[in-house]
């Protein structure tokens, strides 16, 4: 196989022949493409060469393409893993996700759909790996420097971030962190329209809900962070999962349900205290104990997660998206009480809507002005 210089690398994994050469000759024209026909090979391939997209049936002899990805993820956690279903393993195909599958090709194939979703893996791969790359200088000179003036541009459509300058700092400068949060959250979502000021807006609900409750400063400061950076595992996610209009399958949300744990992972370079950490990996987790990603129930869910939950739920319900138009305050201030002591904290609810009572008297009710004062009030903390 002659490769294309600097085409990006795909690996295709099953052990029919069939979809396997459908899948090489569908992609050959923009990709260097590779083929295994077990799970045994594939390994190998991965250890030998460097790929940016796996695609992996999960049905083989030998070696199961879900213990595949497994060993593939260790050799290079950061390759795409998507995974081709058929009738009969959405059970197994759930399983997988779990170790960190971008998207799905579902049996039998549609050219269109595949090229999309191979296009939309490679493009995310470079975002990642920017990101991650960022988060890791950052992390490796946290101790010794700080961020005086950061500026981020994205280039190629987003694609990658550039020209980061930093000048020396005091590490216990928890201002400092937050500010490399504002600017990195900023930068995610300036590009889309439906997100855009999504993470600012959760900080402001927050941090009014953390002062009414006479939070520490501290405890203040913490929970800013955390709302700037509750959803970057999101950029791992497909979009079209995210963005997609209509019911999602439970193979859609094992996908969404991800981004969690992976805003854990890109974190960890930080070394972010326990707290924030805390309040981001728990925010999806419901009071009566049904959420994710560990099922915590009550006062076991982090205090600054609950306010974290109702803040980033309102503002979802609140602000557009494009599989529905935003709520009208009211509808949205009763389906919170509607799941007051299910999903939400009902003491906190109860605090949230007298917040949301006082902030009418301030905020222009049509048109959100109250973003302005939302950037100095995050900015200042406690």
């Amino acid at each position: 196989m002659e490769n294309k210089t600097n085409a990006p690398n795909v690996l295709i994994v099953d052990d029919e022949i069939g979809p396997r050469e459908s899948l090489r000759m569908i992609l050959k024209q923009n990709y260097n493409v590779f083929a295994a026909d077990n799970g045994q090979s594939a390994i190998q391939m991965v250890q030998q060469a460097k790929m940016d997209v796996v695609t992996l049936d999960l049905k083989m002899p030998g070696i199961s393409g879900i213990d595949a990805l497994k060993e593939i993820r260790m050799i290079d956690p950061d390759v795409m893993a998507i995974i081709i279903t058929g009738f009969g393993s959405l059970k197994s195909a759930i399983e997988a996700i779990r170790y960190g599958v971008f998207d799905y090709i579902p049996k039998p194939f549609n050219v269109p759909e595949i090229l999309s979703i191979i296009n939309r893996s490679v493009q995310q791969r470079r975002v990642n790996l920017k990101v991650k790359e960022f988060l890791e200088r950052f992390g490796r000179d946290l101790f010794d420097e700080t961020m005086s003036d950061s500026r981020f541009f994205l280039q190629n459509d987003g694609k990658e971030f550039s020209d980061v300058k930093r000048d020396e700092m005091s590490p216990s400068d928890s201002q400092n962190y937050l500010e490399f949060a504002k600017v990195l959250a900023y930068t995610l979502e300036e590009k889309d329209s439906y997100t855009s000021g999504h993470s600012e807006r959760v900080c402001y609900y927050s941090d009014f809900m953390s002062n009414r409750l006479s939070l520490h400063p501290r405890e203040r400061r913490e929970i800013q962070i955390a709302s700037y950076l509750h959803d970057i595992g999101k950029i791992g996610i497909s979009d079209r999962f995210i963005n997609k209009r209509g019911t999602l399958s439970s193979t859609d949300w094992a996908i969404i349900k991800q981004h969690t744990q992976k805003s854990i992972e890109l974190l960890s370079p930080l070394r972010l205290s326990t707290n924030i950490l805390s309040c981001i990996q728990h925010h999806h987790e419901h009071f009566d104990g049904t959420g994710y990603p560990d099922g915590l129930a009550g006062e076991e869910i982090p205090l600054g997660a609950r306010i974290l939950a109702i803040s980033d739920s309102y503002d979802s319900m609140t602000s557009d998206r494009p599989y529905r138009k935003p709520l009208p305050d009211k509808e949205a201030k009763e389906e919170l009480v509607k799941f007051s002591g299910k999903q939400f904290d009902p003491n906190l609810i109860s605090t949230f809507l007298d917040v949301l009572n006082d902030m009418e008297h301030v905020l222009l009710k049509d048109d959100r002005m109250g973003i302005s004062s939302a950037r100095a009030e995050c900015s200042r903390g406690a």
